[in-house]
């Protein structure tokens, strides 16, 4: 260390003890209030070497990682990027470990091993949010919500088409996978049915704005056949805004990885051995992949924790025991541009003037024949809005 600067500092001290004020000594020696009372109040906590400068070293050693254990890391990812439909990334490394019944490192640790020995991939950019406020809803008990997408058309190894109805129940992360041939509301219905026996009956189910969901726009009140069976079965269904599948971001990852994982993988012989695999690869990403919002957990680790009986639909439940009700809601979330304009189904409604350039929520309660329009959580507009009876 400087001496000269050590001397300075005693001086500085010295002249105030000898009854000189701070500021005309901390001033005549050319350094800052702020240095001046650094060492007064060093000299005061009575150290003999107060005027010396304190070590900067870390406090505690830096932890070196086990080579065993970086060996290990290193192996277990080789094997999991080998291993059908796994996932490989620090959170299920750790989880590997956890099995084996070794206590892991940090995933960050874990990460920079990984990183060390390049065996991280770049991932892209995600969805940027535009700060607007957006009225989702919240997932914050099991089957609270499903988002459900329908991904196609595929062709298979044949030259075969089918669609995958993929549904993801939010807060177990738990899906459901279920192969149709045709895209259309009836074979629709069968998958959304086959689902629901499995995952349970959900409070909201959210889809995206595709016709075979929402019905068709040329006679918008009488509601499609998927809106009536969540209305037969008690269920608000939810439709996200136009163009913008990240609002259901969560089934749109795992879109990706059945996508990359399981269909672009393996070639198959025909639609049955589509149903066959697809099962196989619903069973091992519901209990081997992990979900950093589950704790680390796989879906069925984390259900396993809970004292949860989901309401599930009969076993013998069918199409044709559908009874389609007058009551219930259905939820539009909708981005209001300058023309204000809510569309709703293919019908236009004209909003007020907060409502631009704003995520509003429009329910349709079906028994009070009513459209009402929340802006912030807060009822801005209502509609009259007359329902046909249907069968």
């Amino acid at each position: 260390m400087n001496k000269t600067e050590e001397k300075l500092r005693i001086k500085a001290i010295k002249r105030y003890l000898g009854r000189e004020g701070p500021s005309s000594v901390y001033r005549d020696l050319d350094r800052s209030k702020s240095w001046f009372f650094k060492w007064l109040n060093r000299y005061h906590h009575g150290d003999h070497h107060w005027y010396k400068e304190l070590s900067r070293a870390p406090k505690s050693p830096r932890r070196v990682l086990d080579p065993d254990m970086e060996q290990l890391i290193i192996q277990i990812r080789k094997k999991l990027e080998n291993t059908k439909y796994a996932q490989i990334g620090a959170g299920t490394i750790a989880w590997e470990l956890t099995k084996l019944d070794i206590e892991p490192p940090p995933v960050w640790t874990i990460d920079r091993v990984l990183k060390r020995n390049r065996l991280t991939k770049k991932r892209k950019k995600g969805y940027q949010s535009k700060k607007k406020n957006y009225p989702s809803i919240k997932a914050n008990t099991s089957n609270k919500l499903h988002q459900t997408d329908l991904v196609g058309p595929r062709y298979l190894y044949t030259k075969e088409r089918f669609y995958s109805l993929n549904t993801m129940e939010l807060f177990r992360h738990k899906v459901k996978i279920k192969s149709i041939l045709f895209r259309n509301a009836s074979e629709v219905m069968g998958a959304l049915i086959t689902v629901w026996k499995v995952l349970g009956i959900p409070e909201y189910s959210q889809f995206d704005n595709q016709q075979v969901f929402s019905g068709s726009e040329r006679r918008p009140r009488w509601f499609g056949k998927i809106i009536k069976l969540c209305l037969s079965l008690e269920i608000e269904p939810v439709f996200i805004p136009f163009r913008e599948p990240w609002r259901m971001a969560e089934i749109e990852r795992f879109n990706d990885v059945w996508d990359k994982r399981f269909f672009r993988v393996q070639q198959f012989k025909d639609f049955y051995h589509l149903q066959k695999e697809e099962i196989r690869f619903e069973v091992f990403h519901n209990n081997n992949h992990c979900y950093s919002v589950l704790k680390g957990m796989t879906p069925q680790a984390f259900e396993a924790t809970l004292n949860f009986k989901p309401r599930l639909l009969d076993p013998e439940f069918s199409m044709e025991d559908i009874s389609y009700k007058q009551e219930g809601k259905i939820h539009l979330i909708r981005f209001i541009r300058s023309d204000r304009i809510l569309h709703i189904f293919g019908e236009k409604f004209l909003v007020k003037p907060d409502c631009q350039y704003e995520y509003v929520k429009a329910t349709i309660y079906i028994k009070e024949q009513c459209l009402k329009v929340s802006l912030f959580d807060e009822l801005v507009q209502e509609f009259k809005y007359v329902i046909p009876n249907y069968k």
